[in-house]
Formats: C-alpha cells, sequence, structure tokens
C-alpha cells in the first residue's frame, strides 16, 4: 500500500502543493490560498480515493488478525 499508494499520491502532490503555498499573499490565510488553488478540487479527489482505498486495506488486514470492526 505504501509504494503503490501512498508513495505515488505524496510524490505527485506535495510538491504541487509546496510550490503553490509558497506563493500566497500575506493578506490569505493558508486555507483561503489552499481554497484558490485551481487544483484542489483534483487533489481533495485523489485524497478522497487515497483515503478509501487505505480503509479497505485498513479493513482488510484486521480481519486478517481477527480484529473486530
Amino acid at each position: 500500500m505504501l509504494n503503490n499508494g501512498l508513495r505515488p499520491f505524496l510524490a505527485k502532490w506535495h510538491p504541487l502543493l509546496q510550490t503553490w503555498e509558497a506563493q500566497r499573499p500575506p493578506h490569505l490565510s493558508p486555507r483561503e490560498h489552499e481554497h484558490n488553488w485551481s487544483e484542489e478540487p483534483k487533489l481533495r479527489e485523489e485524497l478522497e480515493k487515497l483515503r478509501s482505498d487505505l480503509e479497505q486495506y485498513a479493513f482488510a488486514l484486521a480481519e486478517i488478525v481477527g480484529v473486530e470492526r
């Protein structure tokens, strides 16, 4: 999951978001600035997909070791 899920997501989005964050005007909060980013909806969409995949992975691991949800 790390190599096929989390690592590719972070490798793609972390540098892009860092670049955008570095351009934040002083009068905008970090959240407002992030919301103004044209890529923000796509980032959130991919983040939700990753979250869902990680959740399924966690459920599968829990089942393997006998932990109830």
